[in-house]
């Protein structure tokens, strides 16, 4: 069962995998944030990135989640289990492949991860549960049904959205994921600021500089992650040819500075756009804290 997560982790296209950056530069924060020469796919954190949850604390509040949900379960007589929730930290691929070792290794694939507990709802593979234990917990059932929301169970009222939803309640979740409190479309800054760089003058000289580049390597492309949408198709693994065109590509964005450019106009673009928004950002991180808080509180108990 996967719930609503406390933010909605930003992608663009099919290409972005969202998380917080490893080794985040010094500086990079709410509002202040200072682009710095990407080298490695490590080097792609935005203002923005300092109002999603970091991999661990997603990881606390999924694990409180999964916790408060089996107690509610087994008020009802089932045996839920817990799901430990470690930590995720998923590669950047924003700009496409930025990393010489990335290109050599794995071409335009991804590097492939762990189990992703990070996600997973509580209940497992191997559980032997009634089908009635699905509506109590507020999941579909085993055959695909539509979730139960209220009503009840052996004379016990089964909480609105069953034992998920009182789990989301209880941490505060439902605060911070109302669309209409706007806190959801603050966040979409992280969209629209690489449409936005874009359409920049200083982006497209750039782009124009790697597509003349790629030719000259060999390749025809009119944009940077037209290489990657292509070769991400072909297999389950890169081929000798998807890696030496992304080496190509890598060479080209270091030559251009193309990475590094749409970079430092994305975060021009977000600082601005977060300065502008002060007070939403600021009631994000406020409501963030206090859902960390209840996480902590849960699993203390």
């Amino acid at each position: 069962m996967r719930y609503t997560r406390l933010v909605i982790a930003a992608g663009v296209g099919t290409l972005l995998l969202t998380g917080c950056a490893e080794d985040a530069p010094e500086g990079a924060g709410a509002g202040g944030s200072v682009a710095r020469e990407v080298v490695t796919e490590a080097d792609i954190v935005l203002p923005v990135s300092a109002y999603f949850l970091t991999p661990e604390q997603q990881a606390l509040v999924d694990t409180a989640h999964s916790t408060l949900a089996s107690d509610c379960m087994k008020r009802f007589g089932f045996d839920w289990p817990v799901t430990k929730a470690e930590p995720v930290k998923v590669v950047s691929r924003r700009y496409g492949v930025v990393s010489e070792k990335v290109a050599a290794e794995h071409g335009y694939h991804m590097i492939p991860l762990a189990g992703d507990d990070h996600a997973r709802g509580a209940v497992s593979g191997k559980a032997k549960l009634p089908p009635e234990a699905y509506m109590v917990f507020g999941a579909k059932g085993p055959k695909g049904g539509r979730a139960s929301s209220g009503g009840s169970y052996r004379g016990k009222d089964i909480p609105e959205g069953g034992c998920v939803g009182e789990a989301q309640r209880k941490l505060g979740l439902e605060k911070v994921q109302n669309p209409e409190k706007g806190k959801i479309g603050l966040l979409s800054i992280d969209f629209s600021s690489f449409e936005q760089a874009q359409r920049m003058p200083e982006f497209i000289k750039a782009q124009d500089a790697w597509v003349s580049c790629m030719k000259k390597a060999g390749y025809q492309h009119a944009a940077f992650l037209q290489p990657g949408e292509k070769f991400t198709l072909e297999g389950n693994s890169a081929s000798p040819r998807e890696k030496a065109a992304a080496k190509a590509d890598v060479k080209c964005k270091q030559d251009t500075k193309l990475a590094t450019v749409l970079l430092r106009l994305e975060t021009q673009i977000q600082n601005d756009y977060i300065e502008q928004n002060a007070a939403g950002f600021a009631e994000i991180k406020k409501d963030q804290g206090a859902v960390i808080k209840s996480a902590n509180a849960a699993l203390a108990n």
